[in-house]
């Protein structure tokens, strides 16, 4: 294993999570040099990317699930039982978040139809 490829994992780790190059190599205990020898190569962009998209995967999972309850939380204040002002705000909660869901659901329909012609 190579002085590079033994940092190639905690470094790309690092910058992946928004440190600089220079924290990073502080971080994991390689030398500045070594840091931005290894961040010029393909297979570091690439993990970078990847631990990126990981993240990012795991976040909109996490926030579905509360998007989720959040709808399910704003349904309930709907209810009779509740004060109107209670009930008119989560109205508006409500519309206004579908208004912007719906929106997204549109352009990712009209992004993959796209992509499909290529």
């Amino acid at each position: 294993m190579s002085k590079q490829s033994k940092f190639l994992e905690p470094l790309a780790a690092q910058v992946a999570s928004g440190s600089s190059i220079k924290t990073s190599a502080e971080v994991v205990g390689c030398s500045i040099q070594t840091a931005y020898n290894l961040s010029a190569t393909t297979e570091f962009k690439t993990r970078v990317a990847s631990i990126r998209t990981e993240v990012a995967s795991s976040t909109v999972g996490t926030l579905t699930l509360a998007a989720s309850e959040a709808a399910s939380a704003l349904r309930e204040l709907l209810d009779a039982s509740n004060p109107p002002a209670v009930r008119l705000n989560s109205a508006k909660a409500v519309l206004a978040s579908l208004s912007a869901i719906s929106e997204l659901g549109e352009l990712r329909a009209r992004i993959d139809a796209l992509e499909s012609k290529q």
